[in-house]
Parts: C-alpha cells; structure tokens; sequence
C-alpha cells in the first residue's frame, strides 16, 4: 500500500476527526478537507470524507484507556455450563467494566442475572471479588500474578 501523506504532514495538517466509513468506525485525520487518513503506524487508508456516515472533528487522543478504566473481577461458586463455554467452581473471570460488563456488575450487585457466555448467569453463581482500577491489585485478584 503507497502512502500518500507522511507522518509530519499528518501531525503538521491534519484535523483529528473520526467516523463511520463503510460501516467500519475508524479514527483518524482529515487532510485539506478532501481526505480522511486511518494511519494505524503502519499502513495508511486514505477515503474520501464525502464518504463518512457521521463525521465528527473532535481530539480523540485524549480518550480514557482500557489500562484507566474500573477493572473487575468475578468468582464462580459452583460449575456452570453456559452455551460457549463452562466455568468451573471456583474459576475467575477478569474484565474492564464498560458497556456490556458494566451492566453485569450493576446486576451481579443488585442479585439479578446477566449475560455470560452467549447465555444467562444468575448473580447468585458468581461472587464479586474485585472492583476498582486496572493495577497489581486486580492482577492478583484474576490471578494473573501472585
């Protein structure tokens, strides 16, 4: 793939911007209003920005990460078998609490079920073990380090 910008003319020029192309949501730089670049540092995808379904000129770089966001994580009290998978007694399960997880920690708290699995967990299986910031913390509850 030819690169048609290079990067200090993406820094230099360059409005941040990003928005649905193709059905494909992308973020990335509109350049002299004609072009939009996805460069992903390793290849470019330059599209014209009459294609965009919903353009937004916004500073995305400063978007909360995955590493800043409420971690969490669940502990199975007995054998579970859900449709894609089983969980053991005693199995834990690590996530980043946003959209569909956020969800199922407001309903592990309030003892309602949630989706698990590509089926139903009740809240009376699981146990709530950790909730708060991505660090060691929740790297010792998921087990991930000792």
């Amino acid at each position: 793939m030819k690169t048609q910008y290079t990067v200090a003319e993406i820094e230099a020029n360059g409005v941040q911007a990003s928005g649905t192309f193709y059905g494909t949501p992308r973020q990335g730089w509109i350049m002299d209003m004609i072009h939009f670049v996805d460069y992903a540092g390793y290849a470019q995808l330059v599209i014209p920005v009459e294609d965009a379904a919903d353009l937004v000129v916004a500073d995305w770089s400063q978007r909360t990460t995955e590493a800043d966001m409420m971690h969490a994580v669940i502990k199975f009290k007995r054998a579970v078998q859900f449709s894609r998978f089983a969980m053991k007694e005693g199995e834990k399960w690590g996530f980043v609490v946003f959209k569909k997880w956020a969800d199922a920690v407001k309903a592990i708290q309030a003892g309602e079920r949630f989706t698990f699995a590509g089926g139903q967990c009740l809240a009376e299986d699981v146990e709530l073990i950790y909730l708060g910031p991505g660090d060691a913390g929740y790297s010792r509850a998921a087990g991930y380090i000792q």
